[in-house]
C-alpha cells in the first residue's frame, strides 16, 4: 500500500511516520498485552503500525481542537474519506487534546496520547475510545493522510478546515446557551418548556451534524433540545434529577477562544 501523509499547516504541529525504533514506548500499544498491563485498554490492531504515524505538538501551547482525516483509495480508483474530531469544550471538565510538548500515536483504528499513557503507567485510571478498521479499508491500496484543523488554547487557528469544524465549534456553545436560556426563563415563569424545545426540535433545517451542508448554529440548536427531551421527558432515571443536570452540563461548556491565523 503507497502511503502518503501530507505536509502539516504549521510548523509547530509536525507529522512524522511510525517506526518501531525511533518511538518505543508506542511499540508496546502494537504488542498482544498480557492480562496484567495498564496499557491493555490502549492496544491498537499490529496491522495498522505500517501506517501509522505520530503527531508531536512543539509548541508551548495545548493543542484543544484537531480535525484530521483518512483517504482510502481502492484498486478501481474509488475513494472513502474517514473524518476524525476531538475537541477540548464538549465536556465540563476541559483537559487539551494533545499537551504542550506531548505527542499522539495516530492510526486508522484509534489513537493514543502519550500523556494518557504516562498517567496510565504511573496507575491512573481514564476512559480510552477507539474505533475499529472497517473490511473495506483493509483493501485500499492508497492511503492518505491530511490534517486539517488545529486548534490552539490562545485560540490560534491553522489548516485549511474544509469541513467547517470551526464553526462547528463555535455554534456548538451558542446552541447549548441558547437552550439554556428558554429552560431557564420557562422556570423563572413556572411554565413547562417542553412546547418551546420541541418547536425547536421541529425547525426547518438542512443537512446534520454528521455532513457539511447546513447552519452549524440551527443543527447544534435542535441537537440540544432534543437531547434535553430525551432525557429529561422521555427516558427519565429514578434518583437522578435530569433537569439539573442537564441544564448545568448546557450552561457549563468550556469557552471557545477567539479564533486567529497567524499574518491576519
Amino acid at each position: 500500500m503507497r502511503f502518503t501523509i501530507l505536509p502539516s499547516p504549521i510548523d509547530d504541529v509536525v507529522l512524522i511516520p511510525y517506526e518501531e525504533g525511533a518511538f518505543p514506548k508506542f511499540s508496546q500499544l502494537f504488542e498482544i498485552p498480557s492480562p496484567s498491563s495498564r496499557l491493555r485498554f490502549l492496544a491498537l490492531d499490529p496491522d495498522d503500525a505500517a501506517t501509522a504515524l505520530v503527531l508531536e505538538n512543539s509548541s508551548a501551547r495545548a493543542i484543544t481542537a484537531l480535525s484530521y482525516r483518512w483517504v482510502m483509495t481502492d484498486a478501481s480508483g474509488k475513494e472513502r474519506t474517514h473524518a476524525v474530531t476531538s475537541d477540548s469544550y464538549m465536556v465540563d471538565v476541559y483537559r487539551p487534546v494533545v499537551a504542550p510538548g506531548a505527542r499522539q500515536l495516530i492510526t486508522r483504528s484509534g489513537s493514543v496520547d502519550e500523556v494518557m499513557m504516562d498517567h496510565l503507567l504511573a496507575g491512573g485510571g481514564g476512559i480510552v475510545a477507539g474505533s475499529a478498521s472497517r473490511r473495506s479499508d483493509r483493501e485500499a491500496v492508497e492511503l492518505t493522510f491530511a490534517l486539517d484543523f488545529i486548534l490552539f488554547e490562545d485560540g490560534e487557528i491553522a489548516g485549511p478546515d474544509p469541513n467547517h469544524y470551526g464553526t462547528t465549534l463555535q455554534c456548538r456553545k451558542r446552541g447549548a446557551e441558547f437552550i439554556a436560556k428558554q429552560i431557564r426563563l420557562a422556570e423563572a415563569e413556572s411554565r413547562d418548556v417542553t412546547p418551546v424545545l420541541s418547536a425547536l426540535v421541529d425547525i426547518p433545517h438542512l443537512g446534520s451534524l454528521h455532513h457539511e451542508q447546513g447552519d452549524r448554529l440551527v443543527q447544534w440548536t435542535r441537537y440540544y433540545a432534543r437531547d434535553y427531551l430525551s432525557h429529561v421527558r422521555d427516558h427519565p432515571t429514578p434518583g437522578i434529577n435530569w433537569p439539573q443536570a442537564m441544564l448545568r452540563h448546557l450552561e457549563n461548556r468550556p469557552d471557545i477562544p477567539r479564533f486567529y491565523r497567524r499574518g491576519q
